[in-house]
C-alpha cells in the first residue's frame, strides 16, 4: 500500500519513501516510525508508546525518538511541523491529509532469479583527486564487466553511488530495499608508486562475508585490477563462469591512465547540467583520443556529445553524419563493447525514422553484449515504444528502473512516452511531471497527456508554460520533429495538442 504524505509517497509494502519521484534515503527506524504514525493518524501518541512500537524490547533514550522524529519531518518535507506536531508534555500528533497514492513510477515486482550485487564506491582519501577519479571509474568498469554475466544482476552505478551516501550502520538495510543481495565495498591506500586496495563482498540480509581480498599494484595497472575484481566477485557468486565470457565483456584498456582520466571526466560532465558542460565534456573526450587513439569508448562518447551539442533532433545533418561516423569507428575499435553499439544506435535514432532498422540492430546488439546495463535497457525500451510496441518498451524501462532505482531524470521522459503511446495518459502525465526542468517540447507532451485524459485546466497550464519558453513552436513543428514511427500515434499527439489549445490563444476545446 502506498500513501501520499504531504509531498512524499510512503510505500509500506516496498519499504520506500519517495519525493518528486526519487527514493529518499531514510534510516530503517525512521521508516518504521513513519509507518506507525500513518497507521495512527489524528491520535496523540505518547513517547512511551512510540518507543515501544519502534524499539520493542530495546532500551533507548528519548534522544533516539527525538532524532527519528526530526529525520521523519525532514524526509517528508515537514520542517514547519505541520504534519508531525509536538504536543507538549503528551507526545506527538500525526494529522496529515493522507490519500492513497498510485504505485511509484517504475514500481515492479522484486522477484528476480539472479543474485543482484551493488558495487559501492571505494573509500579513497578525498584529497587525492586523481585516485578518487580512477577508482570511481574502476567501480563503473567493474559494474559494467559484471553486467555481461546473465547469471548476475548488477545495481546500476548511479544507484550504487547514491546508496553509498547512507551511514554505514544503515547501508545494508537500505541495500535490501533496493533489491541488492550482495554489497562489494573497498578501501584504497596509496604510496608514491603503488595502490593498495581491500575489497570485501558481503551478503546484505545476514551480513555474512562471502569473499575478501587485498590487492597491491602499480599505479598504471588499474585496468588489470578492474578485471581481477570483477572475475573474483563473479567466481564468488556463480560457479563455472567461462573466462572467455569475461574476455569478451571487458572494454579495451586505455593506453595510459591520463587518457582514461580525461574519458572519466568527460563522461561525468556529460551526465551533469550547467553552462558549457557538454562542450567541456567534448574537449576531454578529444584529449582522451589524442592520448589514446584506440579507445573505442572515447570515440563513442564523443559522438554522443556532438549530438547533444547540436541539439539532438535539431542537430545539422553534417553534425549527425559526423557523429554516426565516429560511432562506427568506435565499434570498429571495440566491436564487443555494448556501450559503443548503444551510442551508434542513439546517433542513428536522431537522424530520423529511415534509420530505425539499423537502430534496432545496434540496440539489440548492445543488449546481447550486456543484458543488465540499465541505460541500454531504458533507451531500448524507449525505442520500442517509438516503434509502436509500448508494452515491450514499458517492460524494458521498468526493468531498467529496477536495476537503477536512483536513475537519471531522463528515464521519466522515456517512460512517459511509452505510457502515452499505450494510451495510459494519467500515468504518462505523472511520469512527465517528474522532470525537474522541462523544455517547451516536454511541456507539449504533458499538455497532450492532460488533454487526452480530459483535464482541460491542467492542459492549458502546460500550454502556457511551453509557450512562454518557445512562443513560436507550433503543432506542425512538434509532429514533424517527433521520432514516433506510426502515423496513428503521431495523430493522437496532434489531437491532444489541438484539444489542449496549443496553436490557439483561447482555452482548450471541450473533449467530445
Amino acid at each position: 500500500m502506498a500513501l501520499r504524505i504531504g509531498g512524499a509517497v510512503l510505500d509500506l509494502d516496498r519499504g520506500t519513501l519517495r519525493r518528486d519521484g526519487e527514493i529518499v534515503p531514510v534510516r530503517p527506524k525512521t521508516l518504521e516510525l513513519l509507518a506507525f504514525l500513518t497507521r495512527n493518524p489524528g491520535r496523540v501518541l505518547s513517547k512511551d508508546e512510540l518507543l515501544q512500537a519502534v524499539w520493542p524490547g530495546v532500551i533507548v533514550t528519548e534522544d533516539s525518538l527525538t532524532q527519528s522524529i526530526r529525520d521523519a519531518r525532514k524526509s517528508i518535507g515537514d520542517e514547519a511541523q505541520a504534519l508531525i506536531r509536538t504536543v507538549p508534555r503528551r507526545g506527538y500528533l500525526f494529522q496529515p491529509e493522507i490519500e492513497a497514492a498510485p504505485a511509484p513510477v517504475g514500481a515492479m515486482p522484486a522477484a528476480r532469479a539472479e543474485p543482484m550485487v551493488a558495487i559501492l564506491p571505494f573509500q579513497v582519501d578525498p584529497v587525492d583527486g586523481t585516485a578518487k577519479a580512477l577508482f570511481d571509474g574502476a567501480v563503473e568498469e567493474i559494474t559494467n564487466a559484471l553486467s555481461y554475466f546473465k547469471t548476475v544482476a548488477v545495481l546500476a552505478r548511479h544507484s550504487a553511488f547514491a546508496l553509498a551516501e547512507h551511514s554505514r550502520e544503515d547501508i545494508r538495510a537500505t541495500a535490501v530495499r533496493f533489491g541488492a543481495d550482495y554489497l562489494a565495498e573497498g578501501s584504497v591506500g596509496t604510496s608514491e608508486a603503488e595502490y593498495s586496495a581491500r575489497v570485501v563482498l558481503t551478503e546484505t540480509t545476514s551480513g555474512r562475508r562471502v569473499w575478501g581480498q587485498s590487492f597491491t599494484f602499480a599505479k598504471g595497472e588499474i585496468f588489470t585490477f578492474q578485471t581481477m575484481v570483477a572475475q573474483r566477485i563473479v567466481t564468488a557468486l556463480v560457479t563455472n563462469i567461462e573466462s572467455a565470457v569475461m574476455r569478451r565483456g571487458l572494454p579495451a584498456a586505455a593506453a595510459n591512465v591520463e587518457a582514461y582520466l580525461h574519458f572519466l571526466r568527460g563522461k561525468e560532465l556529460l551526465r551533469s547540467y550547467g553552462e558549457r558542460v557538454n562542450q567541456d565534456a567534448r574537449e576531454h573526450f578529444l584529449k582522451a583520443i589524442e592520448l589514446d587513439p584506440q579507445s573505442g569508448l572515447a570515440h563513442a562518447y564523443l559522438a554522443l556529445a556532438e549530438v547533444i551539442i547540436g541539439g539532438y533532433n535539431d542537430a545539422p545533418r553534417a553534425a549527425l553524419d559526423q557523429a554516426r561516423d565516429r560511432a562506427l569507428h568506435a565499434i570498429a575499435l571495440s566491436p564487443d563493447e555494448a556501450r559503443c553499439h548503444r551510442m551508434l544506435a542513439l546517433t542513428l535514432l536522431y537522424r530520423g525514422r529511415d534509420e530505425y532498422d539499423a537502430v534496432e540492430k545496434h540496440f539489440a546488439r548492445a543488449l546481447d553484449l550486456n543484458p543488465y546495463d540499465a541505460d541500454t535497457l531504458a533507451q531500448t525500451g524507449f525505442f520500442r515504444a517509438l516503434r509502436g510496441d509500448g508494452e515491450a518498451g514499458l517492460a524494458l524501462l521498468d526493468k531498467a528502473i529496477q536495476l537503477n532505482p536512483m536513475h537519471p531524470t531522463w528515464y521519466y521522459y522515456d517512460r512517459g512516452e511509452a505510457l502515452l503511446i499505450l494510451g495510459r495518459y494519467r500515468e504518462a502525465a505523472a511520469s512527465f511531471s517528474c522532470l525537474p526542468r522541462k523544455s517547451a517540447w516536454q511541456w507539449a507532451r504533458l499538455a497532450t497527456c492532460h488533454a487526452l485524459a480530459g483535464d482541460a485546466g491542467k492542459a492549458l497550464a502546460c500550454v502556457r508554460e511551453g509557450r512562454a519558453l518557445e512562443p513560436g513552436l507550433t503543432i506542425a513543428q512538434i509532429i514533424e520533429e517527433t521520432r514516433i514511427e506510426r502515423s496513428e500515434d503521431r495523430e493522437r499527439i496532434r489531437e491532444g495538442l489541438e484539444l489542449a489549445g496549443w496553436d490557439s490563444d483561447g482555452p482548450p476545446l471541450a473533449k467530445n
